[in-house]
């Protein structure tokens, strides 16, 4: 006599037992469900994509300004330079390495529309373009739209590599305080970019890059997050977002949800996709 047998002899009610696990088992599952369709939390794609923006443009008046020591001739989206005159900078070539300080003074709005304050210091052991250079950008109370920023971002160029395009190995360690008391967002990037477009230009605007790596994020209110880059993202610098590429990005005790840059459209959007459900956010 099998086990089953034996526990239904004893049991009359072995049936209804049966019954009721099932139909527990089902209720939990159904309930899993339930509550993986109703995550529309994209908090952490939005902060990733803030925090992104934020260093990224950090960089972009940087690199221009660590190479030419004017920002007169960087275009944006065709407009004018993207800062004003507001905008102060001294370098100091006597210096190893090299230091340029950008000041932007009590607050200085840029053709762009956003309004920096404080100052940018900018370290250079060499040309931009130049292998073996180390770049390292630090934020001295400065801020962006009231965005305050600190930490520093360091780009190392490494050469070519073996596709043929200048790469260059960026770490991120920095916090960000949120304008309109939004909080405090810390971050830290580990990415590599390689030059594919404009590299034998003095434009600015042609310059294209694709980027791969990964990254960490934690908010203030103790939610973390983590990120991997899966379809590769391309920067226009004629525009102040990614165009196209796709990233995981992983909160904490939730699953994984990716975030799509889109197709190489210009625009200030984004795609966040959580369990087969997808939802557009707006980017700084």
């Amino acid at each position: 006599m099998v086990i089953s047998e034996i526990i239904k002899n004893l049991n009359p009610n072995f049936n209804k037992l049966i019954f009721s696990a099932a139909l527990l088992s089902i209720i939990a599952v159904s309930c899993k469900k339930d509550d993986n369709d109703k995550d529309t939390d994209t908090n952490s794609a939005k902060y990733d994509a803030v925090a992104q923006a934020i260093f990224n443009d950090m960089s972009d008046v940087s690199d221009q300004a660590a190479t030419k020591g004017d920002l007169s001739g960087f275009k944006l989206d065709g407009s004018d330079g993207i800062l004003t005159s507001c905008a102060v900078i001294t370098i100091d070539t006597l210096s190893t390495p090299k230091v340029c300080t950008i000041d932007f003074g009590s607050g200085c709005t840029g053709n762009d529309g956003k309004t920096r304050a404080g100052k940018i210091n900018v370290s250079f052991t060499g040309p931009y373009k130049q292998a073996g250079t180390v770049i390292t950008i630090t934020p001295v109370n400065y801020s962006v739209n009231g965005n305050v920023v600190s930490g520093s971002k360091t780009i190392t160029n490494n050469g070519a590599n073996s596709a043929g395009f200048l790469s260059y190995s960026v770490v991120v360690d920095g916090q960000i305080i949120l304008a309109g008391n939004g909080g405090v967002i810390t971050w830290q990037a580990n990415r590599t970019r390689e030059f594919i477009e404009g590299v034998n230009t003095s434009i600015f605007a042609d310059d294209v890059y694709r980027i791969s790596g990964s990254s960490t994020g934690t908010k203030i209110s103790g939610s973390t997050w983590t990120t991997n880059i899966t379809t590769s993202l391309v920067r226009k610098i004629s525009c102040r977002q990614f165009v196209s590429g796709i990233l995981t990005i992983t909160p904490s005790n939730k699953p994984a949800r990716t975030v799509d840059y889109g197709n190489g459209n210009c625009d200030n959007t984004a795609t966040v996709t959580i369990n087969g459900n997808t939802f557009t956010i707006g980017l700084l």
